[in-house]
């Protein structure tokens, strides 16, 4: 593949990998939305403990396995096959975990409704277990349109299947089943399109190959999972359903935004630099073009949430979902580190050390603990804005290792950064104190002009990022009309 052809592609992955990533979890957050309008925050507390769950389940999809399978040069059917019964059989053993504590988990957080809650949502991960092979193929030829489609008939299936049950008021019932129903669609859809089909064949050596690599990458994938729930799960045992149900609504949105952003970027940029692991220049050329591409997205789209967080909550939430705005905004300057964070560890993993990858989570999730039980006696404000500072330390810790490995570290990625992170530091001050009694009107207009001031500034401190998307912007263009010429 040539420099340009991987080019094309990657961009081109990493719109259809935005499409369906926002379009799957803007689907669900919609859902959601919808929900919390029809009950009170003391009920939607229990949507925040199953959600954990929710995301648990999702490391089976980006699990170790489906990882070491992008990673690996020479990939054979039989690595394909021995991935899938891995994967099922895994997927099996921690829906036998979860229903069998399921109990104790309940218990842990005071609620006997979570017993069915719990052993339901964990068909979801033995449903979706059986459709790794399929997607990690999928990513390995960045084929994302496909993934694209797929996802758009499922999210639209089980949606209308969640509203309905919502309707009828179902509850949290209507996200458990709606997650149940868009596995299995997904996995349905997935064999139908495919053209691969396992074999009956298992290599025992192949699996010992592959958990070199996938195992450190599944173990670390499941300590970020704990870690970034960890939060969720303290505050479901010491506070409140109802400061539960705050915090759960307030995370909703960051997350929309910044962890599909890193799904984004760790669906799409990890195969590239898989691709390109045996061209140092050229992966550190991908690389650093990603960090700039990311700070560029992230950095405004998360600064603005801080901005709109209030007229946001008010016109869509109501006025009984207030206190969330504070959680809102505090997140989403936590949120805008982690894809930066990403694009570090898909470099370590992208060149086959899944073990330094693995040390970065082993250190990560004790500070995150230290950073939990030093603020949660203080409450649950001070709480949410230990993530913050909990985050800045991440983001040095996660570029250690390139700054060791490939001489780029933290200091040298912000000196990079350092105009995108003026032209926000601009827009906040522009917008932030602008204000319209129209929650709607106040919402647009703070987003419009946000916007326009975040470009103008870019485009006076000549910030690559933004030329490159006026490149693409216009090549596109020009495809376009010598099409229509022709």
């Amino acid at each position: 593949m040539t420099s340009r052809s991987l080019k094309e592609r990657t961009i081109s992955g990493l719109i259809w990998n935005a499409i369906e990533r926002f379009m799957v979890q803007g689907g669900q957050f919609v859902i959601r939305i919808m929900i919390a309008r029809m009950i009170t925050p003391a009920e939607y507390g229990l949507v925040g403990m199953v959600a954990v769950f929710l995301v648990l389940s999702d490391v089976i999809i980006n699990g170790g396995f489906s990882q070491a399978l992008i990673q690996k040069k020479n990939r054979t059917d039989l690595d394909y096959s021995t991935v899938f019964y891995i994967n099922f059989a895994l997927g099996l053993c921690i829906y036998g975990l979860l229903y069998g504590f399921a109990p104790e988990i309940s218990h842990f957080y005071k609620d006997e409704q979570l017993i069915d809650v719990i052993r339901l949502i964990s068909l979801s991960i033995v449903i979706k277990s059986l459709s790794v092979v399929q997607i990690a193929k999928l990513s390995i030829e960045l084929n994302f349109r496909l993934k694209t489609i797929v996802n758009f008939w499922a999210v639209l299936i089980s949606g209308i299947f969640a509203i309905y049950l919502a309707y009828m008021n179902y509850g949290v019932l209507a996200l458990v089943y709606q997650a149940i129903s868009y596995s299995a669609i997904v996995t349905l859809l997935m064999f139908i399109v495919s053209k691969w089909r396992p074999k009956w064949a298992f290599s025992f050596s192949r699996t010992k190959e592959l958990f070199n690599f996938g195992s450190k990458v599944f173990l670390a994938g499941l300590l970020g999972v704990l870690s970034d729930n960890s939060y969720s799960i303290l505050i479901g045992r010491i506070f409140t359903s109802k400061e539960v149900g705050f915090y759960s609504q307030g995370r909703n949105l960051p997350d929309l935004l910044s962890v599909n952003l890193f799904n984004v970027l760790q669906g799409v940029l990890f195969p590239v630099m898989a691709a390109a692991q045996d061209d140092r220049e050229r992966l550190m050329n991908i690389y650093k073009k990603s960090l700039d591409m990311t700070a560029f997205v992230v950095l405004p789209c998360m600064m603005g949430l801080v901005i709109i967080a209030e007229p946001f909550v008010k016109v869509f939430l109501t006025d009984k979902w207030l206190p969330s705005v504070f959680i809102i905004q505090w997140l989403a300057l936590s949120r805008m580190i982690i894809p930066l964070g990403a694009i570090n560890a898909n470099l370590l993993n992208a060149i086959g050390r899944s073990d330094l990858y693995l040390k970065i989570d082993l250190i990560k999730f004790p500070l995150t603990l230290l950073g939990l039980f030093i603020s949660a006696p203080f409450g649950l404000k001070y709480m949410v804005m230990s993530n913050f500072v909990v985050s800045i330390f991440y983001f040095f810790i996660n570029a250690y290792y390139p700054g060791k490995l490939f001489g780029y570290g933290a200091f040298k990625q912000l000196k990079d950064m350092l105009p995108v992170i003026i032209s926000t530091a601009v827009m906040f001050l522009a917008v932030y104190y602008f204000s319209i009694d129209n929650g709607m009107i106040d919402m647009i207009a703070k987003i419009s002009l946000g916007g326009l001031v975040y470009i103008v500034c870019c485009a006076c401190l000549k910030v690559n990022a933004l030329r490159e998307v006026f490149i693409f912007a216009r090549g596109k263009i020009n495809k376009n009309s010598a099409g229509g010429i022709l």
